[in-house]
């Protein structure tokens, strides 16, 4: 279909590699050094993300912290870490666990909750688009995002426009994928993480 089609475009080919861990494989690609740089330097926020293993990660892009540079140089390190693990939530939530659903509420690391959406031909998360979708390893899967999830940007599924799909994650088993596009039907994670449904810790937002 074409709007999965304008997905695959959108979405880079990574081959997931079950030796290498999420956070080694978005080193390796590149756009998410402000990222790493600030998870791995902010005291216990990588502790949380690896004890609550497997993951899924929405992660800005080097770009998206740049356009909000002056707010980060803000924060103090109590505040950075909150926002950090805002981007984060236990259990692995695929492309193609979204694109069944239509549309899901999460419960993240720090409490926060977050809208994952397919609407419009794209995938959201709050006020951001998932740009690179199922980058998959040890602990979990990590999607590139365009822009920092910031408190007070949810809305509830119920919110949405007239038309859209909305539902829970169906339940679906571990699956393996050598894919990372939007639009596969058969994406999944390559490490010990499972589909949302039955990812460890894995909630739907009240």
């Amino acid at each position: 279909m074409k709007f999965l089609a304008t997905l695959s475009l959108l979405a880079a080919t990574v081959t997931p590699v079950a030796s290498q861990s999420i956070i080694d494989l978005a080193a390796a690609d590149g756009k998410y050094g402000t990222l790493l740089n600030a998870v791995t330097n902010t005291p216990g926020v990588l502790d949380t993300i690896t004890a609550n293993f497997p993951v899924t990660i929405f992660g800005p892009t080097d770009t998206a912290f740049g356009d909000i540079s002056e707010v980060v140089a803000g924060l103090d390190e109590s505040a950075l870490a909150t926002v950090l693990a805002s981007h984060v939530v236990a259990g692995v939530v695929t492309a193609e666990d979204v694109i069944d659903a239509g549309c899901v509420e999460l419960r993240s690391l720090s409490g926060a909750q977050l809208r994952v959406a397919f609407e419009n031909g794209r995938v959201t998360v709050n006020e951001s688009n998932v740009i690179q979708a199922d980058i998959t390893g040890e602990g979990g899967v990590i999607h590139g995002i365009n822009k920092v999830i910031l408190p007070g940007t949810f809305t509830a599924c119920g919110d949405l426009a007239k038309g859209s799909k909305k539902g829970g994650v169906g339940s679906k088993g571990s699956k393996k994928s050598s894919g990372s596009s939007m639009s596969s039907g058969k994406g999944g994670s390559s490490g010990k993480g499972s589909s949302m449904s039955s990812g460890k810790g894995s909630r739907r937002g009240a």
